[in-house]
């Protein structure tokens, strides 16, 4: 269904123009105006967006000439049919100077209103042709400049400004050919899960790569705001398409180009072979302890306390003692080393209240007569851990589990008995909880996320306002448009078309 809007002083023609739509099945969705003036707030409203303006020349308050200059400006790409009873050529040479598509005269034949309104309507969809076509073949284009800087196919001063677009890189990656096969689906289906603005590069049928852009920079200066949208990302490809599916990220900060970035990614993604059970790993810190042992090193410990993997910092800590057992290979003074920097580690990952004090273990460990001991006291403080941050991740696990919801279902009527049933809590703890993990209430969250989601839409489709205000789980079209003023500081239209002429 296409959108006009009929404005005209008399009700009868307006009834006329509405029964001819009626009589010739014109896919059209009207709304009416009795006067320019009136027409004009609907169309600065910005509720919807009118694909065709039908309106008479003279009326009161606002002649339709005028309207339709205030047309042009608010809306470029709205068609104007100009009809009126009065025979006079300066009028349709003043319509043609303001853009108008057709003039019809009074009283208006039937035949020719249906003609030329079924023309326009044909224009219309042949522009949207052509825009998909070259929305394409700028995607396209788009995909071969990021492939390019990914194989390092540029000068150094392209991969700068490619690489000033993006703040991070994730690499995706399957065992089995997954992303040629799924391209499409796979990609709509990241941009419903993904709170953020990125692009997306299929390298090969088993790789994948996003560019998250910088506007998303604010977000994540906490990592786990990425490893989150990581785990989310490999949860949906297991339960959705039953794939396993590898995730890295990676910093563009500091001048790295996206081609040393990918470098680094794709040498660390290797890893996931020595640990099938991750699907998300964590990026390389060059501030992490360098080798304890043979091939075990304390970066996997600080890994594994990264993403509370417990049962991987056990079996990671065992490992590790029974290298440090050999007291052939390692000398005594090296072993009591290792187990202090161990113990920083696991003390650091302990709330502030539960640290035991370090220069109080440290004497413990050089003052031990054997390895049983320190392997003793290691043991203790790693049960310590789990059972603190266990405690202390509980209503945070909640929340995490809890915006996935949110995001998963956005779209759909969202209350806070819904919400907490389908965790089996009640209202009030779940506003005190999320407002005390997160320090944002719940419904603001909701409305902010699917205002995000609506922008998004706004920016890359062509869908009509209140269709986007429908999709995102506003159901009041004006309710939303005044969400969105207040958010963002503007009407979706202008957003849409200030976005369009940058």
């Amino acid at each position: 269904m296409y959108e006009i809007l009929i404005v005209d002083d008399s009700v009868l023609d307006i009834d006329c123009i509405l029964f001819l739509i009626d009589k010739y099945k014109l896919p059209l969705h009207a709304t009416t105006a009795v006067n320019g003036q009136e027409a004009l707030r609907q169309l600065q409203a910005g509720e919807r967006h009118f694909d065709i303006l039908f309106t008479d020349i003279k009326m009161p308050l606002m002649d339709g000439l005028e309207l339709s200059r205030e047309t042009r400006r608010l809306s470029p790409d709205t068609r104007i049919i100009i009809f009126s009873g009065y025979n006079d050529f300066e009028y349709a040479k003043t319509a043609i100077t303001i853009g108008v598509q057709d003039y019809l005269m009074k009283p208006i034949v039937p035949a020719d209103f249906a003609a030329t309104v079924s023309r326009l309507i044909s224009a219309i969809e042949e522009d949207g042709r052509l825009a998909e076509q070259m929305q394409k073949r700028t995607r396209l284009l788009k995909s071969h400049r990021l492939l390019l800087s990914v194989n390092n196919c540029l000068s150094k001063e392209e991969m700068d400004a490619i690489s000033d677009e993006y703040s991070h890189l994730m690499l995706l990656e399957c065992e089995e050919e997954f992303f040629s096969q799924e391209a499409l689906d796979f990609q709509e289906k990241l941009e419903e899960l993904l709170p953020f603005t990125f692009d997306y590069l299929n390298l090969y049928p088993t790789r994948s790569l996003i560019f998250i852009r910088q506007d998303n920079e604010a977000r994540f200066k906490k990592e786990s705001y990425l490893l989150s949208a990581a785990q989310t990302i490999s949860l949906s490809a297991g339960e959705e398409y039953g794939r396993k599916c590898y995730i890295i990220f990676g910093s563009l900060q500091g001048r790295a180009s996206i081609s040393q970035v990918y470098q680094r990614l794709e040498k660390k993604i290797e890893t996931r072979f020595f640990f099938p059970e991750r699907t998300c790993l964590l990026p390389d810190n060059s501030m992490q302890s360098q080798s304890v042992s043979g091939h075990i090193s304390m970066d996997m410990i600080t890994d594994d306390l990264k993403l509370k993997d417990y049962g991987s910092l056990k079996q990671h800590m065992e490992e590790i003692f029974d290298s440090l057992k050999d007291e052939k290979t390692h000398s005594l003074i090296y072993v009591k080393y290792c187990f202090t920097e161990l113990m920083k580690e696991l003390t650091a990952s302990l709330p502030p209240t539960a640290r035991p004090d370090l220069v109080s273990l440290a004497e413990q460990i050089y003052t031990s007569s054997n390895i049983t001991q320190l392997i003793d006291m290691a043991r203790t403080l790693m049960e310590q851990l789990t059972s603190v941050s266990e405690a202390a991740d509980k209503d945070n696990l909640k929340i995490e589990k809890i915006k996935q919801y949110i995001y998963q279902n956005y779209a759909s009527p969202l209350t806070l008995d819904d919400i907490a049933a389908a965790f089996y809590i009640s209202p009030n703890y779940l506003c005190s909880v999320f407002k005390k993990e997160t320090g944002c209430n719940l419904i603001k969250f909701i409305n902010d996320y699917r205002l995000q989601r609506a922008r998004q839409l706004l920016l890359t489709t062509e869908m009509k306002v209140h269709m986007i205000a429908e999709t995102v789980g506003f159901k009041n079209t004006s309710y939303f448009c005044q969400r969105f003023r207040d958010y963002y500081g503007e009407s979706p239209e202008s957003c849409r078309q200030k976005e369009t002429r940058i």
